[in-house]
């Protein structure tokens, strides 16, 4: 990690780990790029944390490619270097709602956006930089077809396979990423206190709200995966708290892997600026 105040940039700022992973590593003299859509909370959140000019906000719907787009233009202005790359923002909706690309509201936010800002980002996280991605051991299939049809919506099988989606996409790229010497791993959270579920089912949401732990925790972990020395070679791996968990069989699965990789660039348009 370079220098004293580690450029770390972190989708979903304004939410529950966001926020609190924000507030962490600003204590320890992080240079932050909080991202999240234009809001009060995102504009109240940068003015609590910047209290020695290094955190600053970049307004960005990750559900919207042109607006990624444009906030990866932003960053790239605004640094020469990442350090860390923390895709923490998710969305969870109880039905179906469709962005102005097309897609579905769970797939664009949860897994196109992120996507296409990793590979926009790829000349700024080149050397040493490290992705995290926060998701969880999701074994749901990915078929992005079926995802992108409002046919076949199902919110609670639409959120599980944009969870597997992360996943495969990080061990994906963690390959793809060893020539830039860029590190990808994924984190798993577990049941966080949060407004994530606000629109799943009563019994799930009331579940939830009883066996959750505080962001604190989580905002700990991604703080070391993201900093530590300890992590700079690590690639590859899934985490829960900062212990190596062994992922679903099926997100290991090299062809799908590939083949997801291969058919989202498709889908968000990536040249061959991407990894």
């Amino acid at each position: 990690m370079a220098g004293l105040h580690p450029v770390v940039v972190i989708t979903g700022a304004t939410g529950a780990i966001g926020s609190a992973t924000a507030s962490l590593l600003a204590r320890r003299g992080a240079q932050l790029l909080l991202l999240g859509r234009p809001s009060d909370r995102l504009d109240t959140l940068v003015e609590r944390l910047d209290r020695d000019k290094r955190v600053s906000s970049v307004e960005v719907d990750l559900s919207s490619l042109a607006s990624v787009r444009l906030a990866a233009r932003q960053i790239s202005r605004t640094v020469a270097h990442v350090d860390a790359l923390l895709n923490v923002a998710a969305v969870f909706t109880s039905e179906y709602q469709q962005t102005d690309d097309g897609f579905e509201l769970m797939l664009a936010t949860n897994h196109l956006g992120p996507f296409l800002l990793t590979n926009l980002l790829r000349d700024r996280l080149a050397g040493a930089g490290r992705v995290i991605t926060v998701t969880a051991p999701s074994s749901t299939r990915v078929d992005l077809d079926q995802l992108v049809s409002k046919d076949s919506f199902s919110p609670l099988r639409t959120f599980g396979a944009t969870k597997a989606a992360n996943l495969l996409f990080t061990f994906e790229l963690a390959r793809r990423a060893k020539r830039w010497d860029v590190r990808a791993s994924a984190y798993h959270p577990g049941l966080v206190r949060s407004e994530l579920m606000r629109e799943a089912p009563r019994p799930l949401r009331l579940l939830t709200r009883i066996v959750s732990g505080p962001p604190a925790r989580a905002a700990e972990d991604l703080a070391e995966l993201a900093t530590s020395p300890a992590f700079q070679s690590t690639t590859g791996w899934l985490f829960k708290s900062t212990r190596h968990i062994d992922p679903p069989k099926s997100t290991l699965d090299l062809e799908a892997q590939h083949s997801l990789w291969k058919r989202t660039a498709e889908l968000v348009e990536l040249d061959e600026s991407g990894f």
